[in-house]
């Protein structure tokens, strides 16, 4: 039983017992009790009461009407002396009164809702009935007759006065309409067809075309019954009031004027200086060109280029025109060259803090006026358990220095460019960086250098190409006990066939990367509905196949170092597909589904054909399978003799689904979740131990499968996440004992729960 109706239980008899004159009590006028909905089967009650206001509020009493309306008359009476009495004032849901032209304005509203979702021939009514129990009390009841659901027939007529704009019109209902034979009669698809095919004239070149000069109707003379619909469109169709006699004319582009404004204090006056000013590079980011035609998506493509520049305060664009011709006027206000920004923050791990600063600088228009130089640098000092006694807590040293170049452009081949069609949010980035850590077993520097290529087909979908992609590591190891027994440690897990020591000796690796991102949504820190897709394809070493030994020469003796260095040669390969869907009559729960996968193949002979560490694959953790410590699943079937050991592999399967849903307020949104993960990871080279390499014949009975419970504390800016997971089937146990669900425990044992602390959703 829930416990907030039992408290207002007691609240409320507590205070009608203290009010003498309850009991005399008579409801004054006449009230509504209830209010029903009946009938309905295709459209959910839910879905009415959200888009007619009057039926927003079932009216549903917390106890009685009679003491809603009660405790309405105390606070009314108290209100017209300015008495307040914080306590009645907590009650505010209070039976509304019987207004019979409201019902039937809600009658009315609820027929036209029917007829806007293509319900021709719904019959709505509605009863008045009054309580037995109460004077003045009454219920209604609407009952609905929704009858048949109208389609489309597509069998549609053109009544248009240019045959040019015809031609194009019926191009644009064969490929690009939002109606479809079958669908169902919905006027917010009309609606919204008017707006699409206003936007695809605009597109080439009719200026002044607008959604008012697109009459869609409905042709009731084809079927009178109108349960098959064929429609009529009129252009144009407008009003008495509304004439536009030029929708028809096709408007090129004139010279692209650009002015720079700039503020003036003279005299405090705040006036604005408007300079026009010819640029070639601000030129080169605008796709539209003097003499083509109007394009409305064109031109904002430009403007997003501009603005992602990141030159400008402001970009906003005016027009001037003529009889065939449009001026576009571009305004610009100048963003300042320098920006410096500045974050300390911290962590802490067992109680120990870890402090840590970052710092970044901006310079604009370093190269030329449209680029920007960004150098940044990270000191902080990370508290860490120790590799080889965990119970051991230390500060570790971590410095990271970069700086990174972005040009607003694509500096690539024109004939490779044109191939890939309207884009924007172009930008090449090259760049440099340095990291080192510093911890009692080991010195480890990474100094990288790399360039990327990235742009967009649209505000959902993003690519990203990197030609070049340069990491040289090393670790150099102090004269201490403590760095002896981690390369100690290290050997042994080389014999076990784990090949974490390759992280640690002098590496030189270089890839060529290509990755492609769509979504359907915009990510927000709240629950979202639609899907995503992310593919990845890397080649490393790949210039490597060109050179003698496989190696460059330079490289080699670079560090010179007396362990040799190592090169890689490889092919990886990964994708990322999501889903959310909103489910519930209210939809404010969501069913989340995601599925992983990855391969990847070292085929570099020189390197035992070995991948570098950080290329395989890992699973296990807060965001990965939950019933599992972080990155300690498998590979396969395989039985680790620690937990302290990560185990890669170079192939991934990984899924999981959630339910999430909302449970109540506390400083925030208190919201949770049921989950399931499933997934392995598996090896392609021969293993000391065989059942952790992938085989056709073997893999599915090494899923692992894990589920659990999850809390999600929800403040809007961030979200804290605690969930806690158990094994359900254990690939790493015989055949007859991976079921293990039964044998969790809070405690140590062979299934306990984990718990898992993060912050934002797993996925």
């Amino acid at each position: 039983m829930k416990l907030r109706p039992i408290l207002l239980f007691f609240c409320l008899a507590s205070l009608l017992f203290s009010c003498g004159d309850y009991d005399r009590y008579v409801i004054q006028k006449p009230s509504i009790n209830q209010i029903k909905i009946i009938g309905n089967k295709k459209i959910k009650t839910e879905d009415i009461r959200t888009n007619i206001t009057g039926l927003k509020e079932s009216n549903t009493r917390f106890i009685s009407i009679r003491i809603n309306s009660y405790l309405q008359s105390k606070r009314a009476k108290k209100d017209s002396v300015h008495q307040k009495q914080a306590f009645l004032r907590f009650f505010k849901k209070m039976p509304s009164l019987l207004n019979l032209s409201e019902i039937e304005l809600n009658a009315k509203s609820l027929s036209k809702y029917y007829r806007s979702k293509g319900f021709l021939h719904t019959n709505i009514s509605y009863t008045i009935d009054s309580l037995k129990e109460f004077n003045n009390a009454f219920n209604v009841t609407y009952f609905i007759q929704e009858g048949i659901e109208s389609e489309f027939t597509k069998e549609d007529s053109l009544q248009i006065n240019n045959p040019v704009l015809e031609e194009k019109i019926n191009l644009f209902l064969k490929n690009e309409s939002l109606i479809h034979p079958h669908k169902t009669l919905e006027l917010d698809v009309i609606k919204q067809e008017k707006e699409r095919l206003a936007n695809h004239l605009k597109n080439q070149g009719y200026f002044y075309f607008s959604p008012e000069v697109v009459g869609i109707k409905i042709n009731d003379l084809k079927d009178t019954t109108l349960n098959k619909i064929s429609l009529i469109y009129k252009i144009p169709d407008f009003k008495a009031n509304q004439q536009n006699n030029i929708y028809d004319r096709l408007f090129r582009y004139g010279p692209i004027d650009f002015r720079e404004n700039a503020y003036v204090d003279e005299a405090n006056t705040g006036s604005i200086n408007a300079i026009s000013k010819s640029s070639n590079e601000l030129k080169k980011l605008v796709s539209i060109k003097e003499n083509d035609l109007y394009s409305s998506d064109k031109l904002n493509y430009s403007l997003q280029n501009i603005y992602e520049t990141d030159q400008f305060k402001s970009v906003s664009i005016q027009f001037d025109t003529n009889s065939t011709k449009i001026y576009p006027r571009i305004e610009l206000i100048r963003n300042d060259r320098y920006n410096i920004s500045s974050e300390l923050g911290g962590s802490s791990f067992r109680g120990i803090p870890g402090p840590f600063i970052t710092n970044s600088l901006k310079i604009r228009r370093v190269f030329s006026e449209l680029d920007f130089l960004e150098i940044t640098g990270r000191l902080g000092f990370e508290a860490q358990a120790g590799f080889i006694n965990t119970d051991v807590t230390r500060k570790n040293l971590d410095i990271s220095l970069g700086a990174t170049a972005n040009f607003p452009t694509l500096f690539l081949p024109s004939q490779l460019t044109s191939k890939f069609g309207e884009y924007y949010g172009a930008k090449t980035q090259m760049g440099i960086g340095y990291d080192y850590i510093d911890r009692p077993e080991y010195n480890r520097t990474n100094f990288k250098i790399f360039q990327r290529y990235l742009w967009r087909k649209s505000a959902f979908t993003f690519y990203q190409l990197s030609l070049v992609d340069l990491n040289v590591l090393n670790t150099n190891y102090p004269q201490t006990n403590t760095s002896q027994l981690f390369q100690t440690y290290l050997d042994e897990l080389r014999i076990k066939g784990n090949n974490l020591y390759r992280s640690f000796n002098p590496s030189f690796v270089s890839s060529i990367n290509f990755s492609y991102v769509h979504r359907t949504f915009i990510p927000t820190n709240g629950l979202v509905e639609g899907k995503a897709l992310t593919l990845g394809i890397e080649s490393g070493g790949t210039s490597l196949n060109f050179l003698t030994d496989n190696k460059i020469k330079f490289v080699e003796n670079l560090l010179g170092n007396s362990q040799n260095m190592q090169f890689y040669r490889y092919l990886r390969f990964n994708f990322d597909f999501r889903k959310y869907h909103f489910v519930g009559l209210k939809r404010k729960s969501q069913i989340a589904y995601k599925f992983i996968g990855g391969l990847a193949y070292a085929y570099g002979a020189e390197n035992g054909y070995q991948l570098p560490y950080e290329k395989n694959f890992f699973i296990g953790g807060p965001s990965s399978l939950r019933a599992w410590k972080p990155r300690r699943l498998g590979p396969g079937g395989y039985q680790a003799g620690s937990n302290l050991i990560e185990q890669p592999g170079s192939v991934l399967l990984e899924s999981s689904i959630e339910y999430r849903f909302k449970m109540f307020k506390f400083l925030g949104d208190m919201n949770g979740a049921f989950f399931m993960d499933a997934g392995n990871i598996w090896s392609l080279t021969d293993l000391p131990n065989e059942t952790g390499k992938f085989k056709f014949d073997s893999f599915i009975n090494q899923i692992a499968l894990g589920t659990g419970f999850g809390l999600r504390w929800d403040f809007n800016y961030f979200l804290l996440r605690l969930d806690l997971a158990t094994k359900v089937i254990n690939p790493a146990n015989p055949v007859n004992k991976k079921w293990v669900l039964s044998e969790t425990s809070f405690s140590s044992g062979e299934n306990p729960i984990e718990f898992n602390i993060g912050i934002g959703y797993p996925f």
